[in-house]
């Protein structure tokens, strides 16, 4: 019986410590729990880090103390009541165990351990964009959706459905690439990437459109017409340095993608050509 007493004694005094794992996003806050019953009237708040229990926040005989270590000057909220500490403005450094040693008015003793992680907010993804000229009424789009993180997902989305689209994705992960033919006559297309890791994702959306020359209005100098042989020389000339230039940028922009998924398109959509050509 004597045993019983002192076992119950001790457990009073000082319960078993516990580890309890809780994960930030760099630059937020970030809210340590103590683990203390909500019934308690607490009369004692210690948290500590590292081996040697070096206190970053106390509370003891009523009077408050967040300003011990100055790693955490500023950044620092302790609830006396709950025994809670909200660390603010978080960086990489604060991923770290630590320790909260708290006491009731009537004695009892509880020592429990917190464990943190500091991870970064995924980026929003980019997307590189690559317009082919005018043909049958439309125009083929080529997107490159790709981001900065590691270990993402990427799904595509076109608002209206309606839209005849072709996914290709990179086997190492790193970026996605949709396809797409646009009539003229569409409007609002919109293209949305969404880039997704667990539980969290961000999305970058779009709004690409067949573009269309307009011929500007003729000065009284274009009303007299060239010679034909220079008018033809220019023509070709323009022709020939505009058609370069376009499979330069869009050759640099996509490298081996673009040459894959045209080459996907031309065995998969050739089928469907003539109903494209009815439709614009």
């Amino acid at each position: 019986m004597r045993l019983q007493l002192i076992c119950i004694t001790i457990l009073q005094v000082a319960m078993v410590e516990s580890l309890k794992e809780v994960s930030g996003y760099l630059g937020d806050n970030v809210t340590l729990p103590s683990g203390a019953d909500t019934s308690w009237n607490l009369s004692k708040i210690e948290w500590s880090i590292f081996p040697n229990n070096t206190w970053i926040a106390t509370y003891r005989k009523g009077k408050e103390s967040i300003e011990r270590f100055y790693r955490y000057k500023g950044r620092l909220t302790l609830n006396t009541t709950t025994g809670d500490l909200t660390i603010h403005n978080l960086n990489r450094k604060d991923a770290m165990d630590y320790s909260v040693d708290f006491d009731n008015v009537q004695g009892q003793n509880i020592v429990n351990k917190v464990k943190l992680t500091v991870t970064e907010r995924l980026q929003k993804p980019t997307i590189e964009t690559a317009i082919s000229g005018l043909t049958n009424g439309g125009c083929w789009v080529m997107l490159q959706c790709s981001s900065t993180d590691q270990d993402v997902d990427f799904t595509w989305q076109v608002k209206p459905p309606n839209v005849t689209v072709l996914n290709t994705q990179d086997p190492n992960g790193s970026s996605a690439v949709q396809v797409a033919f646009l009539n003229t006559t569409q409007s609002g297309v919109e293209f949305t990437c969404t880039s997704s890791r667990q539980k969290e994702n961000i999305s970058h959306s779009v709004s690409p459109k067949c573009s269309v020359s307009i011929k500007p209005s003729p000065t009284p100098a274009a009303l007299t017409p060239p010679p034909e042989r220079c008018r033809s020389g220019v023509a070709v000339f323009g022709g020939v340095v505009l058609g370069c230039l376009l499979s330069a940028v869009v050759m640099c922009v996509f490298g081996d993608k673009i040459i894959k998924a045209w080459d996907i398109i031309k065995g998969k959509l050739r089928p469907s050509n003539n109903t494209a050509e009815t439709e614009g």
